[in-house]
């Protein structure tokens, strides 16, 4: 004998048994679209967790060209120093947003929330060494899970906190009611790094000039144009191209050169051992500051969370079903 619902449930089966088809039925697409994501993610999840521990790791001066996996020490290559945009420091990979804090009114209610006006991801290559050699690691593309993050407000002031030189002039410029907040994370030179990805060797072209020489000739073609110039990197609009700000600006030169010579398989030192994404889904690529034991309890986690989000939402969307149109 079945046993009767809670009061509670079997009001709202009334009511969605007595509600508009329509909009039940959009619930129900809602929510199967939500158990399939959910589903997908699950799997994604496990299969990037077996990935990793059923590839064995190699090392620098013998690892095969395809799918492999390195450990190693992340350096910075010779020239211009990669710089993190917020805090100004030193690193072989960044990631930055900055956020504003907006308050909407909907249907009487007052809703906040954090709307990014300004991100980016570092894509400049750095090297991987180990105690045999070194390869260098192209990170666009990849997923980092880095392990330093930073995350400052605009309204913390009374906590007495010094902000890095980008964030003063930013708010120096941006003196609106609304408060901010910066975050970045960053993979700090020397920092021990784990990688899973493509491995390929590319060969430099005869009397290719350097990196170096390029930055600098894409440097004095953008000082022909200083309206923009200055739009692109006067970030506190002050109208002058700062030393902070030129940083940035050589840092993108420097972006740009590297991916216009991976865009044409030319690189600065011949047979050049480079990691980068695949072109296949079922393979990730992946740069971690955290071990191999780590990044799989994580990603079994996140597994098992999406897990439980599949079935709680499938059975929703059954039970929606069942309620509205089951006879």
């Amino acid at each position: 004998m079945r046993e009767p619902s809670p009061a509670w449930l079997a009001g709202l089966a009334h009511e969605i048994a007595s509600a508009d088809p329509l909009y039940v039925g959009a619930g129900i697409g809602v929510a199967a679209l939500g158990s399939a994501y959910c589903g997908f993610r699950a799997w994604y999840g496990l299969h990037k967790a077996r990935t990793i521990e059923d590839i064995p790791t190699s090392r620098a001066r013998s690892a095969p060209q395809g799918y492999v996996e390195l450990e190693g020490a992340g350096k910075l290559m010779d020239g211009p120093p990669i710089i993190a945009p917020l805090s100004g420091l030193p690193c072989v990979w960044f990631r930055y947003r900055i956020e504003e804090q907006v308050t909407t009114e909907h249907r009487g209610h007052t809703q906040t929330r954090w709307q990014t006006i300004d991100r980016g991801v570092s894509t400049e290559v750095f090297w991987l060494e180990d105690d045999t050699g070194r390869i260098a690691v192209d990170p666009e593309g990849a997923d980092v899970t880095p392990k330093h993050k930073d995350i400052w407000l605009s309204r913390s002031l009374s906590g007495g906190i010094n902000y890095p030189a980008y964030i003063t002039s930013f708010l120096a410029t941006h003196t609106g009611p609304n408060p901010y907040r910066f975050t970045e994370e960053r993979i700090n030179p020397n920092e021990r790094i784990y990688t899973l990805g493509m491995l390929k060797n590319v060969a430099s072209y005869t009397n290719q000039p350097t990196v170096d020489d390029e930055v600098r000739e894409l440097l004095r073609v953008w000082k022909q144009d200083q309206a923009a110039l200055k739009e692109r990197f006067d970030l506190n609009q002050d109208g002058n191209i700062d030393q902070q700000e030129w940083i940035l600006a050589r840092a993108a030169a420097r972006r740009e050169v590297l991916k216009t010579r991976r865009e044409t398989q030319a690189q600065f030192t011949d047979g050049i051992n480079l990691l980068s994404r695949t072109d296949d889904t079922r393979r990730p690529y992946i740069l971690s500051a955290y071990p191999q034991a780590h990044l799989v309890q994580r990603y079994r986690v996140t597994a098992a969370l999406y897990g439980a989000g599949f079935l709680l939402l499938g059975i929703v969307a059954v039970w929606l079903f069942n309620t509205c149109f089951g006879l």
